[in-house]
């Protein structure tokens, strides 16, 4: 989708953006390499305001995985871009959360949780100090799966856990006014996550993917 998007906008691949902190993204986000511009896993953060220092605590940090960076590199990369750059769509991957939730550490699960919430909040209130990002940026929150339910799987997640295939989405859009909880709503599903992002830069999705879920609000 990403590299539709761009292809149907005729934007620099610059202008359609993933930073991710699992380096697997390299391979995820494109299916073309260079189609769009991708930040993934330890490499160098070339648009941060301090490019060398960043790059250097990036390494000496040193996270607890392979090919994994901690996600507040990924998240000050993904604003010094968003800032010079000026995309008009952007991808954050962030990992911490199911790292910490693997290695059964449910305290550095809830740090993670309250960072990515905080990283959100600045997201958010840099977006509506810009003039051409205020009142016109669409936002969409979600994650690839859920976990296990209990004492006994919760760090776990895959097609034999109980409850892995429960995930959520959470969004604000200028076009749309609901706000809260979405009850009485026939469940929404992934599948219709790449309409609606499409959609809202003025792509309609189904005409490229007929077999993809509508999108969220049609």
């Amino acid at each position: 989708m990403l590299e539709i998007v761009r292809e149907r906008l005729s934007l620099p691949a610059p202008r359609v953006a993933t930073f991710a902190s699992w380096a697997h993204f390299n391979a995820i986000a494109e299916h073309v390499e260079g189609a769009t511009f991708v930040n993934a896993g330890a490499e160098a953060l070339g648009g941060a305001s301090d490019p060398a220092r960043m790059n250097a605590w990036q390494v000496e940090a040193a996270p607890a995985w392979d090919d994994v960076r901690f996600d507040v590199f990924t998240f000050e990369a993904a604003m010094a871009h968003l800032a010079a750059a000026r995309p008009r769509l952007m991808y954050l991957a962030f990992d911490e959360t199911d790292d910490w939730a693997h290695d059964g550490r449910y305290d550095r699960l809830l740090d993670a949780y309250a960072r990515t919430d905080a990283y959100l909040k600045r997201l958010w209130t840099w977006l509506e100090s810009q003039p051409d990002y205020r009142g016109r940026t669409h936002l969409l929150l979600t994650t690839d799966h859920g976990r296990g339910r209990g004492a006994a799987d919760w760090r776990n997640h895959g097609e034999n856990v109980a409850g892995a295939e429960e995930v959520w989405i959470a969004f604000v859009s200028p076009s749309m006014q609901r706000r809260g909880e979405w009850k009485g709503h026939a469940p929404l599903h992934t599948n219709q996550i790449a309409a609606t992002i499409a959609g809202w830069l003025g792509v309609d999705w189904r005409q490229v993917r007929p077999a993809a879920g509508a999108g969220i609000g049609e």
